[in-house]
């Protein structure tokens, strides 16, 4: 036996996939550039901050990013190789008069950077596209975000 409330709560459906409701598309958050990085990327917070050290001091070696970031110089170093291979970061070895080298670290320029961004957004969206039509919905008992 169904009571009123039940069919209250349970929605009708104009068609397949089509809800029955005024708003033509869902309500979607508006990301940060930092949200967005961190997504598409996989990066995580002490990269960002790595990033935005660059960006501000164009040709910091590891030594000068590790003094200003509080940060071991292997950790910036990671954030750095991480960076780089995001396409965001490029690093130089520069010769010193004296002996010796060190790595100068530069944020890609913004043309570049623009495009980096758009082609890995463009990829994660498919790829996102991709999780969604292959997750089992009816079948799966787990929340969507333990899958």
């Amino acid at each position: 036996m169904s009571s009123q409330l039940d069919r209250e709560v349970t929605p009708e459906w104009r068609s397949v996939g089509e809800p029955n409701r005024m708003q033509s598309t869902p309500s979607v958050a508006s990301p940060s550039v930092g949200t967005v990085l961190e997504t598409v990327f996989g990066l995580r917070q002490k990269e960002l901050r790595t990033y935005e050290a660059i960006r501000a001091d164009p040709g910091a070696s590891t030594k000068a990013l590790s003094d200003r970031l509080d940060r071991d110089r292997s950790n910036i170093n990671r954030s750095v190789t991480q960076l780089e291979d995001a396409g965001l970061v490029t690093r130089h070895r520069r010769i010193l008069d004296s002996g010796g080298y060190y790595y100068a670290n530069y944020a890609a320029p913004t043309a570049v950077l623009e495009e980096v961004v758009d082609e890995a957004l463009d990829q994660w969206v498919t790829e996102a596209r991709s999780t969604v039509a292959d997750h089992k919905w009816e079948a799966s008992r787990e929340s969507p975000t333990e899958s």
